[in-house]
């Protein structure tokens, strides 16, 4: 399975659609992190109607219930596996990644996607697979615009990767 990670787009939708003309015919899902999720997002839905779309809200996403604050999916590939999604504001990650560390463990996450440092990494810790795709639209931290693309074989094991824009 192929998912494409995006975060942190903030209404700017021409990112987002750049990368899904690269990659979206690729992809078996497409994860969106928060901040302005589901406004850049339902146009995209329209260009691509069989793209199973999955999205989380951020600290920019005021007024809408059309995404929730955080998620466990739980995917069967066709080992089951536990990928936990949040914008990363409700745990502090500016200030490090102990609490949202803690937390995918609490929530027996095999994985934890996350946003709202606006700077991408990836890492493992105590076997759970951890990346901020960065932001596609606002980069920080001397970064450039990134999306990332995780790989999750038949056996369960987690990869990924960030790409630059």
């Amino acid at each position: 399975m192929r998912i494409l990670v995006i975060s942190d787009s903030h209404r700017q939708t021409k990112p987002i659609a750049k990368v899904l003309e690269k990659h979206g015919n690729y992809m078996d899902k497409v994860i969106h992190l928060g901040d302005n999720a589901p406004q850049d997002m339902s146009g995209i839905k329209t260009m691509y109607p069989n793209l199973d779309v999955v999205m989380v809200a951020g600290n920019c996403d005021y007024a809408t219930d059309e995404a929730p604050s955080e998620m466990l999916l739980e995917l069967n590939t066709p080992a089951p596996v536990k990928i936990l999604l949040l914008h990363g504001h409700q745990k502090d990650i500016k200030s490090g990644y102990n609490r949202l560390m803690y937390y995918a463990l609490e929530m027996k996450a095999d994985a934890c996607l996350f946003g709202h440092a606006h700077i991408p990494t990836v890492f493992t810790h105590e076997s759970v697979f951890f990346m901020c795709p960065g932001s596609v639209s606002l980069p920080r931290g001397g970064s450039r615009a990134s999306y990332g693309i995780i790989k999750i074989e038949a056996n369960g094991s987690i990869s990924g990767e960030i790409f630059n824009l």
